[in-house]
């Protein structure tokens, strides 16, 4: 190490120029991976455990099931399920004034530990309150509306109720109890208690779905599958069967990630290469005296290709200081947008380790064939400066 060390320190230029190859790239890969790996996190948050959850279970030939409560409560029973809600939706509008009416699918749920929407103001609807409605952000903005505001609410019912005209249209006025927001569709959705949907419907205990919420999502096909075959009647799809979107978005994701960790490869490995075979050629004839005084060929070996290992350590923390500065930047303007979908990078260990760990294989691998090319030297041509 003390041999490897003096030899490389003895160029500085070399010295910096490979610092700084490898500090560029670990400081961009770390960013990106952050930024990667906090896409990937917010996709799974919004569109699953803040959206219709990992499976969702809904009725084979009816079009709504008789017991949702029930339902509900037997799959909550199945090891890895961590939540099943029930839910009844409706086709329906929302207006104001009586005037102006925006098309709207109703919602009928209760209070439950994962909601599919984020509450941005305002307030859950109290059980058994029925007048408070919860507003996507769609309808407020386009409907000019607020908490504490009257609004018009239509609701298409397909069996008869209690306040249903001939048309089977529900006519209500609603108070907006709160405003919620979520990237899987919350924001152009109108929620309602689902006790008060269900009694003017006509079926005190209906349920359109069941959300199915789960500790591990991957375990979503399999749970799903177990499902379908132990309750009677019920079609049970996994959200990577469900929409293509989710699971290409996250594919994509990985893509990228790999097409990045592969530039950062090419961007450091032939630079290094270069820098420390030009390097080794400077130094033929010290490496010539070397073997003169009895150093093996792996010594030498040892040597060279602890150097590389040198510049790797140094750069990797020249880059992670450089990452920290660049992932707070983006934290602060982050690079995606979008309702509550947000994506801020993430700053944990595997996205400091991971480009830290890449960058080091690289270099040991770029390094080889210099510190093989110096372990090589013939002494006596070296001396004699013949090469």
């Amino acid at each position: 190490m003390f041999l490897a060390r003096k030899s490389l320190f003895s160029s500085r230029v070399t010295l910096v120029l490979l610092v700084l190859s490898i500090a560029a790239s670990a400081g961009f890969q770390i960013a990106n991976t952050a930024n990667l790996t906090a896409f990937q996190a917010e996709l799974l948050e919004e569109n699953l455990t803040r959206g219709p959850g990992d499976i969702r279970v809904e009725p084979r030939d009816e079009a709504r099931f008789s017991d949702g409560d029930a339902l509900a409560a037997q799959i909550r029973a199945v090891p890895g399920v961590r939540d099943a809600q029930p839910i009844l939706m409706y086709p329906g509008a929302v207006g104001k004034g009586g005037k102006r009416f925006l098309g709207a699918p109703i919602y009928g749920l209760s209070q439950m530990q994962l909601p599919p929407f984020h509450l941005l103001e305002g307030a859950w609807i109290a059980p058994g309150d029925r007048e408070g409605i919860l507003l996507g952000t769609q309808y407020q903005r386009r409907l000019a509306v607020g908490v504490g505001d009257r609004v018009e609410l239509r609701v298409i019912y397909g069996a008869a109720g209690t306040a249903i005209d001939d048309d089977n249209v529900g006519r209500y006025t609603m108070t907006v109890r709160g405003i919620v927001a979520g990237s899987a569709g919350a924001y152009r959705f109108a929620f309602v208690d689902r006790a008060f949907l269900a009694k003017e419907a006509g079926e005190p205990h209906a349920a359109s779905s069941i959300l199915v919420h789960l500790h591990d999502h991957e375990a979503a096909r399999g749970i799903a599958a177990r499902l379908a075959a132990e309750l009677p009647g019920v079609d049970a799809t996994a959200w990577r069967d469900d929409d293509p979107y989710l699971p290409n978005y996250l594919a994509a994701n990985e893509t990228i990630s790999g097409v990045s960790y592969a530039m950062v490869i090419a961007a450091v490995s032939v630079p290094l290469w270069a820098l420390l075979y030009i390097h080794v050629l400077k130094r033929r004839r010290e490496i010539g005296i070397l073997v003169a005084l009895g150093f093996r060929r792996g010594e030498v070996f040892a040597i060279y290709l602890l150097q590389a290992v040198v510049v790797a350590v140094i750069g990797c923390a020249f880059g992670a200081a450089l990452g920290l500065v660049l992932i707070r930047y983006f934290q602060a303007n982050p690079l995606f947008q979008w309702e509550t979908l947000i994506v801020r990078p993430l700053i944990a260990a595997g996205v400091f380790l991971g480009p830290a760990l890449v960058l080091t294989a690289t270099a040991l691998v770029a390094g080889s064939y210099p510190a093989w090319w110096a372990a090589r030297t013939d002494p006596a041509a070296a001396l004699r400066r013949l090469e």
